[in-house]
Formats: C-alpha cells, structure tokens, sequence
C-alpha cells in the first residue's frame, strides 16, 4: 500500500492577498485554483491520501475545515482528511471538538513559523492533550519556508522533543524531515516510539539534501520511521517516488554510501495508516 501523507486543497481565496504576494516574493508561483478532479488524477498513484488546508491568522492563511471535509466527501474511500488548527485562535478547542465529531477529520495540521506560536510553550499544550484524548495524530510544518512573515526558530524539530515527552501517545510527524536540520529531526524520531517524519517536498527539490539526509537516517537507525509525502499541488507523488529512486544517481561511481534501495521502497510503501493509528 501506498500513502501519500503530506498533500493540500488550499486555495486562492484561502489566503489573504498579502500573504500570496509575499509567497510569490520568495519565489513561489502564482497560485492558481486547484480542482478537484486534478488532485483526483494525480493522487492515483498512491492508495490512499492525506490532504489538509492552511491556517495562520497572523500569515493572512485561513483555509476552512468545512472545505477540507467536503474535499474527501468527494472520494472518502481514498482520501483522508485533517483539520488545520491555529492555537492561536480563539476557540481553537472546540472547532478541533467539531472537527472530529461533525466532519469526520481524523488528524490535525499546524503550522507553528506561520501562525507565529511555539509549539513546545505550555500555552498551547492544551492542543495537544485534546489530540492525544482524541487520538488525533498530529502533522507539523517543520523546517525552513520562504514567506518573509514565518519565524523559523518555531520551527525546529528540537522543539517536539518536549511535546513528544509530555504527551508520549500522541502520534507526531515532523514535515519535510525537518529540513535544514534533518539530523536533529533524526535525533527526535529516534528517542521517541510515537514520533515520526515524512519526506515530502525534501527528495526532489534539493537531491544531494535529500540524499544526505536519507543517510543519515540510515546511520541513526530510524529509516523505518520515515512516511511517504509529496507535498502536492508543489509535486506530485509520482514526482516524488521516480525522484527519490533517483537520489543515488549523484554518488554513482565514488566511494560515497548508497541509500539502500530497500529504505526507498520502505518509505514509498510504509503502512502510515497503521503507525498513526488511521487504520
């Protein structure tokens, strides 16, 4: 089986125009309005399917849940939704309460660099309780971005190493491995049993990162907590799988390791839905 964890419905009139020309500033394209039916298509390499909007009041990014929640009604035997929450926001407890019990969204997407909180602070710990009660797993933006307003130093995987200890049911995937810093994501996801990373958007827009990172997850042994993403409408997961078959291309002919053509296929097609409690 194969899932694709990290995809998006966000669209044009999620976002304030501020925030979209701010992402166009750091060289995103201009954002288009995404249909249904071409997520449908490219989605049909993988079985199943995890899409999420964006919410960041202080970024100008306000994606409803109810668009989420009617985005799966469309195909709900393939696709799974997760709620975006902004703990920032008044009220967040009980739209994650409504979430759950009203439109069936089974986990929770946050964005802390955009929405400006510190996912480790205290104040917001009530988040995650209510996820580990729940048994919402919970799927964080991690690592760098490029919109001018997101502060990184909420966004480093250190951070979910004291999440991850005061609440240690809750499942946890740190995006994107983390990146720049996919060593110390690998350091996190290794000294918890219910912490996990996916690859999304790391392996085919900056191969020798992705290459170097995939050993390094190799080397601290926790290649096997690495879930399938592709970050999609950016790429899509066909993208993804031929591109992080790719990866040992650039160390053909040295002495540099080779990522293990088994870890590849591992990641691809990791049963995600059964670590993270979605089955």
């Amino acid at each position: 089986m194969i899932i694709d964890v990290h995809s998006h419905c966000l669209q044009p009139d999620h976002v304030s125009e501020a925030s979209r020309r701010a992402d166009e500033r750091a060289g995103y394209p201009p954002m288009q309005p995404l249909p249904f039916e071409t997520y449908q298509e490219a989605m049909r390499v993988v079985d199943k399917s995890v899409v999420f909007g964006v919410r960041a009041l202080a970024c100008g990014a306000l994606s409803p849940n109810d668009f989420t929640a009617d985005w799966v009604a469309k195909d709900p035997d393939r696709i799974i939704g997760f709620m975006c929450i902004d703990p920032t926001e008044d009220g967040y407890l009980d739209e994650i309460d409504r979430c759950a019990s009203d439109l069936g969204l089974r986990g929770i997407k946050i964005y802390p660099m955009l929405a400006h909180f510190n996912p480790a602070d205290p104040l917001y710990f009530a988040l995650y309780e209510k996820a580990q009660r729940l048994g919402l797993p919970i799927l964080s933006h991690v690592g760098a971005h490029p919109n001018p307003r997101s502060i990184l130093k909420y966004s480093h995987p250190l951070l979910f190493d004291e999440v991850a200890q005061a609440f240690p049911d809750l499942k946890i995937v740190i995006a994107h491995m983390g990146h720049p810093w996919q060593r110390d994501c690998a350091i996190v996801i290794r000294k918890h049993a219910n912490v996990f990373a996916d690859v999304s958007g790391a392996g085919w827009v900056r191969p020798y990162s992705a290459w170097e990172a995939l050993v390094l997850m190799v080397e601290w042994g926790v290649a096997d907590k690495l879930l399938f993403g592709s970050d999609f409408p950016f790429w899509t997961p066909g993208e993804g799988m031929t591109k992080m078959r790719r990866l040992n291309e650039q160390v053909e002919g040295t002495n540099l390791p080779r990522i293990p053509d088994e870890v590849i296929e591992g990641i691809i097609h990791r049963n995600t839905l059964e670590l993270l409690g979605l089955e």
